[in-house]
């Protein structure tokens, strides 16, 4: 597989765009805050989260979620950096691939109070809910058609949507495939990890030996994906490439990961097989390193086995737990590293885990070029998701 990143657009805590990401990633420490006014709960000032910006949060239309507003945002970011029109996709065989987790969820908080005391006027709300799709949306708003998947594979929904946008490609059933994945903070997810246990009271440290949970945080990342002879045609550049695509369920637990990592061995063995390298191909690792106890030793196991000595990276102490949206916007930021041959340190890592035998980067490093990386995904119910990327200039 060699499928055809012609553009990719990001909005997340790092910044609202790939130009801004590109130039914070790898300079200024980027803080949690807390929430305020967007939602309200007893936790709400003592778990730091990672929000997008104030600038966008205030783009937000009444119709329309937060996630749905940042998967817009880096729609038209990864059009305009593709060069690609919308009249284009009205010539085109056209998918859009879209993961989330909390935008498919029973987020109408105002008509469920309603509906539990009685005083519910209208089902409008959920009749739209019942028919609402983050995918579907997409396609509204660009006035085309195609097909239209939205993955809901918890936090390896967004990883899931581009490897599937890919097949899409290198099957032949569409020409360009808009991919990638959207979520958001909201009530559900962030009291729910708060009562499992694993919300962290402080800035996460994944692979610290004193790390101590998950900060949560929302974005989006698309990638568009298109096959040669349509890139050829427009005589569009590449941004960079999807080189494989593994995924593999263990249905070890319902939100505990299998502790010797067997799911995401597999998903990881299988990304490098359709990739066709082995591990002296690989840049770097961007980790799913959430900072919980459980996955970074499963994760670690996993990375000892398939890739060991490998640089390791770990983003999410810079964003936060994104979700849905997670593996999308890992995916960009791995972009980023490998069209500009560094990765970034590690925030809050302080002190090696001798258990793990991991210790992410702890400095801004160069990687070599023309290499690829791998990005890793593990989810609630067992869901394991991998990819191999490279650069515009990957051979």
């Amino acid at each position: 597989m060699k499928t055809i990143i012609s553009g990719f657009g990001c909005v997340c805590s790092v910044g609202d765009n790939v130009a801004e990401i590109s130039k914070k990633l790898f300079g200024e420490e980027i803080r949690a805050s807390f929430i305020k006014d967007r939602f309200a709960s007893s936790f709400a000032y003592e778990y730091p989260v990672f929000q997008v910006s104030g600038e966008i949060l205030r783009q937000k239309k009444p119709s329309e979620s937060f996630s749905f507003l940042f998967f817009k945002k880096a729609v038209e970011e990864s059009m305009k950096t593709a060069g690609l029109s919308g009249e284009e996709l009205k010539n085109a065989r056209v998918g859009v691939c879209a993961g989330t987790s909390v935008d498919a969820s029973f987020n109408i908080f105002d008509f469920y109070k309603e509906w539990r005391s009685g005083s519910a006027g209208s089902m409008e709300p959920l009749n739209k809910y019942m028919g609402y799709s983050l995918s579907g949306e997409v396609l509204k708003m660009l006035g085309i058609t195609g097909m239209s998947q939205t993955v809901v594979t918890a936090c390896a929904s967004g990883t899931d949507a581009i490897g599937i946008g890919a097949q899409w490609i290198e099957s032949g059933i569409c020409d360009v495939v808009i991919a990638g994945g959207a979520d958001e903070l909201n009530l559900i997810p962030f009291t729910g990890f708060i009562k499992l246990m694993i919300a962290g009271k402080e800035p996460c440290r994944p692979f610290d030996k004193n790390r101590n949970g998950i900060n949560l945080g929302e974005g989006a990342g698309v990638l568009i994906l298109e096959s040669q002879n349509f890139a050829e045609k427009r005589k569009a550049a590449a941004q960079g490439y999807v080189l494989g695509y593994g995924n593999a369920c263990d249905g070890y637990h319902a939100t505990a990961p299998e502790p010797d990592g067997r799911g995401l061995r597999k998903a990881v063995s299988f990304a490098l097989n359709q990739a066709g390298i082995n591990k002296e191909r690989v840049a770097f690792i961007n980790a799913h390193a959430t900072g919980t106890r459980d996955n970074d030793a499963a994760e670690a196991k996993v990375f000892n086995s398939l890739l060991k000595g490998i640089s390791v990276s770990a983003t999410k102490s810079r964003t936060g737990h994104a979700l849905g949206a997670a593996g999308a916007v890992e995916a960009c930021l791995t972009l980023i590293c490998l069209n500009e041959n560094r990765i970034p340190k590690t925030i809050n890592f302080s002190t090696p885990d001798e258990t793990l035998d991991i210790v992410p980067v702890r400095e801004n490093i160069g990687i070599e070029p023309k290499k690829a990386a791998v990005s890793t995904s593990l989810a609630f119910g067992g869901c394991n998701a991998a990819l191999v990327l490279g650069g515009k200039e990957y051979e």
